[in-house]
């Protein structure tokens, strides 16, 4: 209910709204089709280390594939259709594919035009209202546990719009209910990380929400707001959005084959020493340069900062500073954190890519085993039309040294309430995925595909933990051993085979089914088996 007023409200203030241009979220398949076509050659200044795009990043994009649209297969060319319908007013100025239930202009459920509740278009000012609802079931199955199965249900509410292309909102809100066991809905992505759901063991509500206001001047952008990041290439990603969503504030400069980006953001930390979780701000900083300088070379250079036990610093909101010399003349109390990635196209159809970290090091001790070496190697490459085939393959490799993204101080480590900020944000491991994607048609794929961890975890003896630096939440102290090897401690494995199937029989009515397959030896437990399936109807009105 509370969505639906919160929309009539500001499509009766829109007139007032300060407005921004707004960004494509993480999971449009967009994001998979310019990959495709960087892949291709079709366009070759595209990066995809730091998402999520504009929408006019996007269209503009969308243009220049237009205009080489012979050079597509069959199913591409209908991609870019239908993409072309969801962008059009980006690309064109127009929405004459777009039909509306307010204000009805022949709306057609079943009909192949992008759908709103409401959407208008005046001189210089544009407003787009959908809502959208999710139904998921759930099925979780364990050795001798029966009935291990839960549905959601999701309502939500988008708003977004921009005056003079230049300013724009958007804003997003959403309200679920849990039906069925609780232990199975846990393994929804993000259900656990929510607070209205996990204040309460008997709770069944939760709700969500994301929102923002950017300014674009075509050179530089800004935001503020708060949504969902993804940075790094390939499968497994330096920041993903596995932790919960945070505030930020973020700079965006692109010019020819340069380009900057900075972040500030507002994380939490938990402390659940005493007993009792006690909640503080932290804070992640990130900016990255980099050179564009065509298929054959991609490259940049950047920061990562982690901060906390105090307020924001303003030596971090300079976006044009070295944040290691910061880091320096605040006495060492931070995180920094520098890498350099590579990405390369050279090769017809082939993505190549590497990122180092460097969390810390000292380059007198490399390769004496000091503990404070501590980095991040990671490598692969995503191959498509294998063949001729609408056949996709990706393949990613990190590994870690022990005590990588954690911190003598808990608060400066690598997490957002205790979460790592990247499900293979993992110290001490090595970690192997791949993935194969097989396209049946522009609205029909299937994928599958594993991932391998192995882990050295901390042992726990009868005096303790021993500190072999496996837990990002535990960091180096002065009891620690000044060594540490790769892997040392207690080997885990963890094992993940998935299946994954998107289909999308009409225009905004998305089907997914999920399935994983879990097969994991820890310190915990021996052997844990479990499989994992969702399925997902989502549609947008």
């Amino acid at each position: 209910m509370r969505i639906l007023i919160l929309c009539c409200i500001l499509l009766l203030s829109a007139s007032y709204a300060i407005a921004q241009t707004d960004y494509v979220e993480l999971d449009n398949r967009i994001y998979s089709f310019l990959e495709r076509m960087e892949n291709r050659g079709i366009i070759d200044d595209y990066n995809s280390f730091a998402k999520p795009l504009t929408r006019g990043e996007a269209a503009s994009y969308l243009l220049i594939i237009k205009n080489k649209e012979t050079s597509l297969n069959e199913i591409d060319r209908a991609a870019l259709n239908d993409l072309e319908t969801e962008f059009e007013y980006e690309l064109y100025g127009s929405a004459n594919n777009s039909v509306r239930i307010i204000n009805n202009n022949g709306y057609d459920y079943k009909g192949e035009k992008q759908k709103y509740l409401f959407f208008e278009q005046t001189n210089g000012f544009n407003i787009f209202i959908n809502l959208f609802t999710e139904i998921e079931y759930i099925h979780n199955y364990k050795k001798n546990i029966l009935n291990n199965n839960s549905f959601t249900g999701n309502l939500g509410g988008i708003i977004r719009g921009n005056i003079n292309d230049k300013f724009g909102y958007y804003l997003k809100g959403t309200n679920g209910k849990v039906f069925g066991n609780r232990d199975a809905a846990l393994t929804k992505p993000g259900l656990a990380q929510n607070f209205k759901f996990s204040e309460k063991p008997d709770e069944s509500f939760f709700d969500e929400t994301e929102g923002y206001l950017t300014a674009d001047f075509n050179l530089i952008r800004f935001k503020l707001g708060r949504d969902r990041i993804k940075l790094g290439y390939g499968e497994i990603p330096l920041i993903d959005d596995y932790s919960p969503r945070f505030d930020y504030l973020g700079l965006f400069l692109k010019y020819n084959f340069f380009s900057y980006s900075f972040l500030h953001a507002k994380m939490l930390d938990i402390d659940a020493s005493g007993g009792h979780p006690v909640y503080s701000d932290k804070f992640l900083v990130y900016h990255r340069i980099g050179f564009n300088t065509g298929k054959h070379f991609d490259f940049g250079i950047g920061e990562l900062v982690i901060y906390g036990n105090r307020g924001i610093d303003l030596s971090y909101l300079n976006p044009f500073v070295f944040y290691k010399s910061i880091e320096h003349s605040n006495r060492d109390r931070d995180n920094s954190m520098l890498f350099a990635d590579i990405n390369n196209n050279s090769i017809p159809n082939t993505k190549l890519f590497l990122t180092f970290l460097i969390d810390d090091i000292s380059l007198s001790k490399v390769g004496t085993g000091w503990w404070g070496n501590q980095t991040v190697l990671n490598t692969g490459f995503y191959i498509n039309d294998i063949t001729g085939l609408p056949l996709d393959v990706a393949a990613s490799y990190q590994r870690a040294e022990p005590y990588t993204f954690t911190h003598r101080f808990s608060y400066n480590s690598f997490t957002n309430l205790g979460y790592s900020l990247s499900p293979y944000s993992v110290p001490n491991s090595e970690i192997f995925k791949g993935r194969l994607t097989y396209r049946i048609n522009y609205r029909f794929e299937m994928s599958a595909g594993f991932t391998y961890i192995l882990h050295g975890a901390n042992p726990v003896s009868e005096k303790g933990i021993i500190n072999v630096g496996g837990d990002i939440l535990l960091g180096h102290s002065d009891s620690d051993p000044e060594k540490a090897s790769f892997l040392d401690g207690i080997r885990e494995y963890y094992r993940t085979f998935f299946i994954s199937v998107f289909f999308e029989p009409v225009n905004q009515l998305k089907i997914n089914l999920n399935i994983s397959y879990l097969n994991n030896s820890s310190w915990s437990k021996k052997s844990h088996k479990e499989v994992q399936s969702f399925f997902t109807l989502t549609t947008a009105f």
